[in-house]
């Protein structure tokens, strides 16, 4: 191999799977956020017109908040690393598990303590 060749690398590439996974996140919260908000203002009746379904089941489903949740975490996390890596803070190839187990971890934490915690007592 000459020495202008870069060794291949072994798929998946992490910052492919960043990119990816930032951009199913950035999907799902198209859908979930503007929902969330709809309902929320559905919930509290300060809408002018009546619903076939209701919209306070919805708003306070906790499976569409922990999906939310764990969307707005894994894409903040990732943006800060691709924003860190612009700015030549830290290198790419170094940092992509610790800003996914970081985000896990704090994803983690306010599951438990906000629906998990709360159960038992």
């Amino acid at each position: 191999m000459h020495e202008s060749q870069e060794p291949p690398r072994r798929l998946p590439y992490r910052g492919t799977v960043a990119w990816l996974i930032q951009r199913v996140s950035a999907a799902i919260m198209v859908v979930l956020l503007p929902l969330k908000l709809y309902t929320g203002w559905a919930a509290r009746d300060k809408l002018p017109w009546v619903l076939p379904w209701s919209p306070k089941q919805l708003h306070f489903n906790a499976a569409l908040d922990i999906v939310l949740l764990l969307c707005l975490l894994i894409h903040m996390a990732y943006g800060v690393r691709v924003m860190l890596i612009d700015a030549g803070v830290i290198r790419e190839d170094r940092w992509f598990w610790r800003f996914t187990a970081g985000a896990l971890a704090v994803f983690a934490l306010i599951v438990w303590a906000v629906y998990l915690r709360g159960e038992r007592g």
